[in-house]
């Protein structure tokens, strides 16, 4: 997404024949930050450490457009300058009120 602003996201579905594949969907937001995985650390009896994922990474989004609806779409994948790797697999897309919505994303190991 190179030339594009940072307030901007674009949903794909990537599926195994380009025929099913929807129309890319491109949202210019007011506001786009990201956030990193959480994890809780366990500490073994032999004391190894066990390092699990308890939050995916994922895109806080406010300003989406009007008529903006997360339903509506077979997106699999999101991409944004934001993500370390310009894009992640879409997860899930949680609405936060009528212009904000969370986009979850898959945590690369």
């Amino acid at each position: 997404m190179s030339g594009q602003s940072d307030n901007t996201i674009r949903l794909e579905g990537r599926y195994g024949s380009s025929a099913d594949e929807p129309e890319p969907l491109t949202l210019r937001c007011n506001l786009v930050t990201y956030r990193d995985a959480a994890f809780k650390e366990t500490k073994g009896a032999d004391g190894s450490v066990m390092r699990s994922v308890v939050e995916q990474p994922s895109l806080m989004v406010s300003g989406l457009p009007t008529g903006f609806n997360p339903a509506m779409g077979d997106w699999t994948h999101i991409v944004s300058n934001l993500l370390p790797n310009g894009q992640g697999e879409l997860r899930s897309i949680m609405p936060l009120g009528s212009d904000r919505a969370r986009f979850v994303i898959k945590f690369e190991s």
